[in-house]
């Protein structure tokens, strides 16, 4: 097995995630082929001049060590990181703080390494009943 992978994907490392997570993984050629990041507020910590310098230090090793390609950047709705929904007058607003922060992130990575192509997700968590129900969707 080549000791390299083609992408990087920097998640929230909240438990909701768990089993789709891996499906999400499954659906997008990610399986065994991609470095994991998992951070609280995942790309919040990319804009975060606090945070920034470890979350770029991780994708500066995937791309030195593993010659990875592709940024995977994904945030969550209820995220604990950004205190919860209930930080959020509504969800329009957390809605726009979220994927604003992607796409921050997203020049800033670019801004770094032009030559890396970046991919932005938002997890959309509904809790209803025993099990979260998570939807994926891309962000432009």
């Amino acid at each position: 097995m080549s000791h390299t992978c083609t992408s990087l994907l920097m998640h929230c490392m909240d438990f909701r995630f768990g089993k789709k997570m891996k499906e999400f993984m499954e659906q997008n050629n990610l399986m065994g082929d991609a470095d994991l990041v998992s951070i609280a507020g995942a790309a919040k910590n990319i804009v975060n001049p606090e945070t920034q310098a470890l979350a770029l230090r991780q994708l500066e090793i995937s791309k030195d060590l593993h010659g990875m390609k592709v940024v995977h950047l994904m945030n969550h709705t209820d995220c604990g990181a950004y205190g919860g929904k209930k930080a959020f007058t509504d969800e329009k607003a957390e809605y726009e703080k979220l994927t604003g922060d992607l796409k921050e992130a997203a020049q800033i990575v670019k801004a770094k390494w032009p030559e890396l192509e970046v991919k932005l997700w938002l997890a959309h968590i509904n809790e209803s009943g025993h099990e979260a129900e998570i939807s994926f969707e891309p962000i432009a």
